[in-house]
């Protein structure tokens, strides 16, 4: 039984309340905290949930456009985490081992510049890469790395010059980084020679 009497009672009365007010204090403000981080999340995710869905309709549309201009055999189309990469084989472009672009190479970029004006809300990376074997001694490129960077560059000059928007292209080299396939087979190495364009959605267009 609690003394109700004097000081000491009175802290013997206090003291069960005091601790659940308390507990209940604690409790309220973990509740806000979880709401809090379920919001944030919420605002985090659904963003992302509709570059999804707008990516995955341009998938669908570049798609098309491969196969109405018969281009299925050339070019590799994959879709990943919003990200939509076209590959090609380097020798469909360009001249092997060089950064001049063959007369077929420049019908496949004038198809492509074509679709990129279409695809008017995606941002282009250009990205070279070859395989691991070092240019032969005596050749003008130091390295893979340059060879690649100088063919992405050739690529990203070409669509300026025709039409396409200089704030919409970047051209990366990157050698032998990043292969395909490891480089033990001849076949092997020349999937590994290849350009990229990974096509991303620029924020605000649609």
């Amino acid at each position: 039984m609690c003394n109700t009497s004097g000081n000491t009672g009175e802290m013997h009365l206090w003291l069960p309340t005091y601790a659940a007010l308390y507990a209940a204090l604690c409790s309220a403000l973990l509740a806000f905290c979880v709401m809090l981080s379920s919001g944030k999340e919420n605002a985090q995710t659904q963003p992302h949930k509709q570059i999804i869905a707008m990516q995955t309709r341009s998938f669908n549309e570049i798609r098309a456009f491969i196969a109405q201009n018969d281009m299925e055999s050339g070019i590799e189309a994959v879709l990943e985490e919003g990200s939509i990469t076209l590959r090609l084989a380097e020798g469909a472009l360009f001249a092997p081992g060089t950064e001049h672009i063959l007369p077929a190479g420049r019908n496949i970029l004038n198809r492509l510049k074509d679709l990129f004006i279409l695809q008017s809300q995606q941002a282009i990376h250009i990205r070279g890469y070859t395989d691991d074997r070092a240019p032969p001694a005596g050749a003008r490129f130091r390295d893979n790395r340059e060879l690649s960077a100088l063919q992405a560059a050739q690529i990203l000059r070409y669509l300026i010059a025709h039409g396409i928007e200089p704030g919409r292209l970047t051209a990366t080299g990157f050698g032998e980084l990043e292969p395909l396939f490891p480089n033990t087979l001849e076949e092997n190495r020349a999937k590994n020679r290849r350009v990229e364009f990974v096509l991303e959605r620029q924020l605000g267009k649609e």
